[in-house]
């Protein structure tokens, strides 16, 4: 028998899926979101991706030039360092550190700054006031500068320049966070939602919150790079995670003296972080164009 559908129904595209079609239309961002994706990939299973220990030094294969080069050997892809150790190992086990540990301190720094300035952002007064004058103050400084204070008071080490990038990023946050609030307080879609008795955190996660979402994926990427590249420079420094760790900033400061040398130990890191924070910065600037279109649409 015919099954003859009487009905005419129109199926509209969720804004999830209007999402993710803006923003796969967009060559640049799928690729660096294809890389991203990778090094996530990476990171979670680098203790079997690795061809040996980070640490591991071979006697016989000191300064070993990549293998797609003449004196280069199979054995070790991208080459070795000075004292035998594997590039590719370190390059692998090192997105732990610098991918990481990154993430996780946007993820706190992003949940702690969103609740205080939501919080702020419909806060009235005195106390609203001194806090915004607060972060004026913080937000004119650089980051890298406030993390290397914090670094001077709590000491050098890897949990100390968690805690001090964390501690940089959520000031960020949180003006952010409180002027796109301030902003859309006083707007009709939110005076009509406190007219008809909406609670305030309903308003807060209801009714503000969705339209504010361009501002937050843009300052969670931008974070996202800034800790990247902070925990890169305190490293470098000297002052973030210690040697041996394969974290990529202490692999280029280790580097410095073997440039001339071997300077396929300072390229490659070198060049690993510089694709990463590129990636990251195309993929935030793809996702809030994308976002912004599907909004105007």
């Amino acid at each position: 028998m015919l099954n003859t559908n009487l009905y005419y129904q129109e199926r509209n595209p969720s804004p999830t899926q209007q999402l993710w079609r803006h923003f796969s239309a967009n060559l640049a961002a799928m690729i660096a979101l294809s890389f991203l994706a990778l090094g996530l990939l990476v990171m979670l299973f680098s203790p079997w991706l690795a061809p040996y220990d980070a640490n591991q030094q071979f006697a016989q294969a000191l300064s070993i030039p990549p293998s797609w080069t003449e004196p280069g050997d199979m054995r070790f892809i991208l080459g070795t360092d000075d004292i035998g150790r594997d590039l590719l190992s370190r390059i692998i086990t090192g997105m732990r550190y610098s991918l990481g540990y990154p993430l996780v301190i946007v993820l706190v720094a992003a949940i702690v700054g969103i609740t205080i300035g939501a919080f702020a952002g419909i806060t009235r007064g005195l106390r609203a006031s001194a806090l915004n004058h607060l972060l004026d103050v913080l937000l004119s400084i650089p980051s890298l500068l406030l993390a290397l204070v914090v670094i001077a008071i709590l000491g050098p080490g890897l949990e100390n320049a968690v805690i001090a990038t964390t501690l940089v990023l959520i000031p960020q946050f949180v003006h952010s966070v409180r002027n796109s609030f301030h902003d859309e307080w006083n707007k009709d879609y939110v005076i009509a939602s406190r007219l008809n008795g909406c609670p305030t955190w309903y308003l807060m996660l209801r009714v503000i919150m969705p339209n504010i979402t361009p501002m937050i994926v843009m300052q969670i990427t931008s974070a996202l790079s800034i800790a990247i590249l902070d925990i890169a420079a305190l490293g470098f420094l000297g002052l973030g995670v210690q040697a041996p760790a394969p974290e990529w900033g202490t692999m280029l400061a280790r580097s410095l003296d073997q440039v001339y040398l071997s300077p396929w130990s300072m390229i490659l890191p070198g060049m690993a972080l510089f694709v990463l924070v590129l990636c990251v910065n195309v993929v935030g600037d793809s996702l809030r164009t994308a976002i912004k279109e599907r909004t105007e649409n």
